[in-house]
């Protein structure tokens, strides 16, 4: 039977405290070496327009729902931060906010003093997954945070159906889905979750008292009052609920793929040793610990293991069914990545209780150091192959090199600063993340088909796909986007003439 050993509630605070810090301090380390991801700044630009306008416009094609948006929103405003003041680094202060919270959750989420959640806490503090997408500016920090917020609403719900836990459950589902489209997955997962937990799972009874009509009601009417606010900028514009579900048609349709297929053992193999270029990665002794874990709460049936359990079985449903999914990317496993760590900190918590000798703990605890510090150096390595293509966390990251081309144009710029560079990128993704460090540049204009560029003083676009006529007015310059795309940077003859005098 699993105890915990009792812990000094003020010895607990201040380790739970300074496990949350360090985890902070890694994600910012992190977000100040990285440079903006195409995801990340095509959110970036619609947080950006989001405070220039007041408006905000929901895309059921490729956006996402609008609540990070707002977060961020409501976030700059108290800190002071305004559109003129938007950067790399504090754009991403919500995902680390979120990720704050997070760990907040996992050190002391349980309502206990135990080791468990402190280890839970730690590992996912210190693990390179965790620190790299608890710092992109994409939905999935805060998604996982709801998505745990929901997960222990509805299971309080189940122990206890009041109409208030009823409604707060209603409040964290509809902040799910005003979050992202995937929501589906986490809802049937935590739902599979809770069920598993309990000592009767299918007692017909208790399925009929959970599923009365007035908390159900209290739920539903939560859920749809906060879905409509979101989904209609604040109740500005109604004609956006209709594009609220045409997205889950669309995102059933990229599920499929599009470009994005892996095979259903990728998410296994991200965390699997392997060497890159000469960089070894892997986190074997974290994923056996995990899977060995994983199996001992599948088998424990004790009272004070509840909530270990929910939290495992919510993100191991969670990974089952991204794995079945063949669209993948490496962030949809940050929701499970929690549970992982869950799971390797009850294994390492078996050596640890009162019964075992002196020695079995004193080696658990060294044990628990040792991955402590594997998962670091980990994380170190992933910060300095922080843009890296080698890194295996990341996917489709923007080049380093892409970097040059941002500063090519400020020099540029600053050959005539009172005239703004008339600028044309051609490309159906319009160089990606470009548009946002070109935001403030009122004379850029975007032309879908490359092929179709006008010959303005500056030309960006895919290699061997812009008019051929620019060779005779412009030279050529060749800049990185991401792994094997190259942009072409046509600058007229003109303008480098006077740049390169700046420069003698």
């Amino acid at each position: 039977m699993f105890r915990s050993p009792k812990i000094n509630s003020y010895l607990f605070v201040a380790v739970g405290v300074a496990v949350i810090a360090a985890g902070m301090f890694l994600r910012v380390q992190n977000a100040d070496r990285r440079i903006l991801h195409s995801d990340e700044a095509v959110q970036a630009f619609q947080l950006w327009e989001l405070m220039n306008t007041g408006h905000y416009e929901y895309d059921p094609v490729d956006k996402h729902g609008p609540l990070l948006y707002y977060t961020s929103l409501v976030l700059n405003k108290i800190t002071g931060i305004d559109a003129l003041e938007l950067s790399q680094k504090n754009v991403r202060l919500v995902s680390i906010v979120a990720s704050a919270g997070l760990l907040y959750l996992i050190a002391f989420g349980s309502r206990k003093r135990d080791p468990v959640a402190l280890m839970a806490a730690a590992l996912f503090a210190l693990s390179p997954l965790p620190v790299i997408y608890g710092a992109y500016f994409v939905q999935e920090a805060l998604f996982a945070l709801l998505g745990f917020l929901a997960l222990y609403t509805f299971s309080d719900y189940w122990k206890n159906p009041t109409c208030l836990r009823a409604g707060r459950f209603g409040l964290w589902a509809a902040a799910l889905f005003a979050t992202k489209e995937t929501a589906v997955v986490h809802i049937f997962a935590l739902f599979v979750a809770t069920v598993v937990v309990q000592w009767k799972p299918f007692d017909l009874a208790e399925w009929k008292v959970r599923a009365s009509l007035k908390p159900v009601s209290v739920a539903i009417g939560v859920f749809i009052a906060i879905w409509i606010f979101f989904f209609t900028a604040a109740l500005s514009d109604f004609g956006q609920l209709t594009d609220s579900f045409k997205a889950f048609i669309n995102y059933a349709d990229r599920s499929q793929g599009q470009g994005h297929e892996k095979s259903i053992a990728y998410y296994s193999s991200l965390f699997w040793p392997r060497t890159i270029e000469g960089a070894r990665w892997g986190e074997a002794p974290f994923i056996l610990l995990a899977f060995v874990g994983f199996g001992l709460l599948a088998l424990n049936r004790d009272k004070r293991s509840r909530h270990y359990r929910l939290s495992v079985f919510y993100g191991v449903t969670c990974f089952v069914v991204y794995s079945l999914i063949p669209y993948k990317t490496p962030w949809l496993m940050l929701s499970s990545y929690v549970s992982f760590a869950y799971a390797a900190a009850f294994a390492l918590s078996r050596f640890l209780v009162p019964r075992n000798t002196i020695w079995v703990r004193l080696t658990a605890s060294c044990v628990v150091v040792l991955i402590c510090w594997h998962q670091y150096q980990s994380t170190k390595l992933a910060n300095y192959y922080a843009a890296d293509a080698r890194n295996p966390y990341l996917y489709q990251h923007t080049s380093p090199q892409f970097s040059k081309l941002v500063r090519r144009i400020a020099d540029l710029e600053a050959v005539n600063p009172a005239a703004k560079l008339a600028i044309a990128v051609g490309g159906d993704d319009n160089a990606w993340p470009l548009p946002w460090y070109l935001r403030e540049n009122p004379t850029v204009g975007y032309w879908p088909d490359p092929g179709q560029t006008p010959a303005l003083d500056v030309v960006i676009g895919p290699t061997g796909a812009l008019p051929s006529s620019l060779s005779e007015t412009h030279i050529v310059e060749y800049h990185g986007l991401r792994v094997n795309i190259v942009l072409e940077c046509w600058i007229r003859t003109e303008l480098w003439d006077a740049f390169m005098k700046t420069r003698e």
